[in-house]
């Protein structure tokens, strides 16, 4: 982690209407980094996890001056905490407002970008990336060595990581009248929210006919293959090195979990969680987990 020397008048500030009450003198604090086990210090930012039973030794004994806490911790001498209703998402969002850097919006001189490309505001584009007629939103980051074909419409913030391809041809092919294969056309597009995140190395192919979706918020891993078709809602997460062959329907907040594989044209309903490893053949029910290969509904003992 980058040190940075952050007034927490800054920090306040920055939480606004967050936070529901400062205990203790603010006066000429200033906060260096977040905590950390190995590096937690007098100038940390630290939070208290409001589930544990011992949360208030918890608080007592942090090394840090300042605090994330829910309404329960009583005031501690030499402190100052900051109440909110959700300690972790607060240090979460000050990591990623003052210390996480972000590269300034640019265009490198090694990328290709199509002259009938629209792209968007605060638009940050690496080396050796090469843009199609494609629509890319406002503010978003799309690391080196990525492919963006034409046919790819993307919303504002997302970031694409490095050597992801999105847009390509499906893997769809039927045979002639002598038995041998040729491809069936891909002409569809590819629709991205916003917020979305596309890991390194990970393909999204464009529709046949219709279009290839990924919904806002959803967030995919690296090495992950997303066939044509797929139709994937909102804060979906797709962990490393998934399959998702063509056709699937993945609705809303769904969790896939590492190395799992889906055959295609299976729907799954809402707040479903698939696990490591799991071949899934069978459509799966709004809010079941799911194991296996292949895959089956996973009951408590």
């Amino acid at each position: 982690m980058k040190i940075k020397r952050i007034e927490l008048a800054s920090i306040l500030q920055f939480l606004g209407n967050i936070v529901i009450n400062v205990i203790g003198d603010t006066t000429g604090i200033f906060i260096d980094n977040l905590a950390d086990s190995n590096r937690i210090n007098e100038h940390s930012l630290d939070w208290i996890n409001p589930t544990k039973e011992n949360k208030q030794l918890m608080a007592e004994e942090s090394k840090a001056c300042v605090l994330l806490v829910d309404d329960t911790i009583t005031p501690i001498e030499g402190k100052v905490l900051i109440v909110v209703k959700n300690p972790k998402v607060c240090l979460a969002q000050i990591g990623n407002h003052f210390f996480v850097e972000k590269p300034k919006a640019d265009i490198h001189t090694t990328a290709i970008v199509n002259k009938d490309a629209t792209i968007g505001e605060n638009v940050y584009i690496g080396p050796y990336c090469v843009i199609g007629k494609a629509i890319i939103g406002d503010g978003c980051i799309i690391d080196a060595h990525v492919r963006i074909h034409d046919c790819v419409k993307m919303g504002k913030g997302c970031h694409v990581k490095a050597g992801a391809v999105l847009g390509g041809e499906g893997f769809g092919f039927e045979k002639d009248g002598e038995g041998n294969r040729f491809r069936f056309p891909q002409i569809g597009d590819l629709i991205i929210g916003d917020d979305v995140d596309i890991g390194s190395n990970t393909c999204v192919d464009r529709g046949a006919l219709s279009d290839t979706i990924i919904g806002s918020h959803t967030k995919i891993n690296n090495l992950c293959h997303i066939a044509h078709n797929n139709v994937i809602g909102e804060n979906v997460e797709i962990t490393g090195c998934v399959n998702l062959s063509g056709g699937n329907v993945i609705e809303d907040n769904v969790w896939i979990s590492p190395n799992s594989s889906l055959r295609g044209y299976i729907h799954v309903g809402k707040g479903a969680i698939i696990g490591t490893g799991a071949v899934v053949t069978k459509n799966i029910p709004v809010g079941e987990i799911w194991v296996g290969n292949p895959a089956h509904k996973f009951e408590k003992k």
